[in-house]
């Protein structure tokens, strides 16, 4: 953010304070590295000609788990940005 400085009195605009923008590149990659671990245990069952184990299941269960909670996330940052985003247009324009 700006140096602690900046913000010492919150009456008076400085025009010195910086924005820092939102990025969900992160949020995003951690879900490609997800699906990704998904399709490499599904390709591995998938190779197996042999009956799948109780343990591959419970994996890629867990693995499909954790893929939806990572894009329930991303979708859900997403959503709170685009509802302050948008509370704050209407702010502006009244």
């Amino acid at each position: 953010m700006g140096s602690p400085n900046q913000f010492t009195s919150f009456t008076e605009f400085k025009g010195t304070n910086t924005q820092i923008g939102f990025s969900v590149k992160v949020l995003f990659s951690a879900i490609n590295n997800a699906a990704a671990s998904c399709k490499a245990k599904l390709s591995a069952i998938q190779g197996r000609t042999s009956s799948i184990s109780i343990g591959d299941m419970f994996e890629m269960q867990m693995l499909m788990n954790h893929l939806s909670q990572l894009s329930d996330m991303a979708s859900s940052v997403v959503s709170a940005s685009n509802t302050a985003l948008q509370k704050m247009s209407s702010a502006i324009s009244r």
